[in-house]
């Protein structure tokens, strides 16, 4: 029978790795729909082949360590890019905008994941969720990001009078694996708009949840 893509899968790809193990807490970033220019996409390009080239000569723990520093890499690099750009669209600076996705991911917390904390900067978003076990499987990211991202494409295209493609399709994901782990994505994302120079601390950026459950 052929398998639902939605179904939960510890392992799956797309253009990125997307690895879920059951009861982990989950950093995921994603971005609305826009190209990157040629020369972020060819610096990835030679970061991954750089990689790749190392992967044939190693034994499979080492693999999945290099894999790890390659998307680590390759995600820091686009989201420094994201951060410093205003060639792509800000829509959700937009505080109505915003408002819709934080209804949507407050609305399934505790219906499909526990949400730990959400950063909503004018281009992307970073958050923190675990997903929810059903029927002794945990909610796949897919599923979640799938229902999550169509709702509010809809709604937000509404109310800036727009069509067409809202969210990039793909996402990054990265489970957390331990609490030092954690700490550190934590402060990224506190302080990502405070990198971005957009504020002076994390507790003056309106477009937030953090949640009990962070302290």
């Amino acid at each position: 029978m052929k398998k639902n893509k939605l179904d939960y899968q510890y392992f799956y790809r797309r253009n990125l790795p997307h690895l879920q193990p059951k009861d982990a807490l989950i950093f995921i970033t994603y971005r609305l729909a826009f190209d990157l220019p040629q020369d972020t996409i060819l610096k990835l390009a030679d970061i991954r082949r750089l990689y790749d080239s190392k992967l044939v000569k190693v034994n499979e723990l080492e693999k999945l360590r290099l894999k790890r520093t390659c998307n680590k890499y390759l995600f820091e690099i686009e989201d420094n890019y994201i951060d410093s750009s205003k060639n792509t669209p800000l829509w959700l600076q937009n505080d109505d905008v915003a408002q819709i996705v934080i209804n949507s991911l407050r609305f399934n917390d505790r219906k499909l994941y526990e949400l730990h904390l959400v950063m909503i900067m004018p281009n992307h978003i970073h958050m923190i969720i675990k997903p929810l076990n059903k029927l002794e499987k945990p909610v796949s990211l897919a599923k979640i990001m799938k229902d999550h991202k169509s709702f509010t494409a809809n709604e937000a295209n509404k109310i800036l009078q727009r069509s067409g493609q809202f969210w990039f399709h793909e996402n990054y994901d990265h489970y957390i694996r331990n609490d030092e782990d954690y700490h550190r994505i934590k402060e990224y994302i506190l302080n990502n708009p405070v990198k971005a120079g957009l504020i002076d601390h994390y507790g003056n950026w309106k477009n937030s949840i953090i949640t009990e459950k962070m302290f």
